[in-house]
């Protein structure tokens, strides 16, 4: 059985992102089952570029919505045009590894599940997958193993079956980047779902990991998908949210950094 790969590449020609150079090191073998779909979300169009012959298929899509060029637009691009039965999610920074592949191939035959996903760490920390059921998911990592609930993770690496995508009908317009991955496994846990954690340790840059790095922009965007999410799709932790902001506006007012403050009240106020 094959599977279907969507890249998705932002700020740099795809030929020069991680994620790119690691499918590309893979042994002929694997490469001969994947079918792999980049989508360029970036500002440059690199269709001319040659595309190695290698992989079961491989096809270029430049993003012409200039309105959307976040990840569910490239998630619903492919999985309106693909004809495998399997879709992985991809973000171009993620070291994802042979490995995990060729476990995920091994895999699905298994009609059980509807889902799988790697160990994902962002240098020791792993970030995913982690427990649902508290915001400070990444305190409470899951390990290898099947899940029906408590569960959750960012979204590159995971792969997802088109029969269970196809019952939801779409990745949902309410999260174009941010907290679509939080929703996705929302939606596996809410059917019940089976998940299956791949004993395989993937390395992956997490922006909110690093929120010094962040521009005031993404800084917004992010904290506005999280409380939209926790809002409408876990309100028990909604609470949670609200102090946890509370905290972030203190110590940024203490160090005399006002704009997280105004940002987060601005997004609690506008959303209530």
């Amino acid at each position: 059985m094959n599977l279907t790969i969507c890249l998705v590449a932002y700020n740099k020609k795809f030929t020069e992102t991680v994620s790119y150079k690691q499918l590309i090191s893979f042994s002929s073998v694997v490469k001969k089952c994947l079918n792999l779909v980049v989508v360029d979300n970036g500002k440059k169009n690199y269709t001319e570029t040659v595309m190695p012959s290698d992989f079961l298929s491989m096809k270029y899509y430049f993003n012409p919505n200039l309105h959307e060029r976040g990840t569910r637009v490239a998630y619903q691009y492919v999985l309106e045009t693909m004809e495998d039965y399997w879709l992985m999610l991809l973000d171009d920074d993620t070291e994802l590894t042979e490995d995990y592949i060729q476990k995920v191939l091994n895999e699905l035959g298994n009609p059980e599940i509807n889902a799988f996903c790697p160990l994902i760490f962002d240098g020791e920390v792993q970030i995913s997958p982690t427990q649902s059921e508290t915001i400070k998911n990444l305190n409470f990592p899951q390990k290898s193993g099947v899940y029906i609930e408590n569960i959750t993770g960012i979204s590159s690496g995971l792969v997802l079956s088109k029969k269970f995508m196809l019952g939801i009908k779409e990745f949902s317009k309410e999260f174009p980047l941010d907290y679509l991955d939080h929703w996705i496994f929302w939606q596996l846990r809410n059917q019940t779902k089976k998940i299956k954690v791949i004993d395989e340790k993937i390395q992956h840059h997490l922006s909110v990991q690093h929120l010094k790095e962040l521009s005031k922009e993404r800084f917004i965007t992010i904290f506005t998908s999280e409380y939209h999410y926790y809002q409408h799709y876990q309100p028990e932790q909604l609470y949670s949210i609200k102090k946890k902001y509370v905290k972030m506006i203190v110590k940024a007012w203490l160090k005399g950094d006002f704009f997280p403050g105004k940002a987060l009240i601005k997004i609690i106020l506008e959303k209530k």
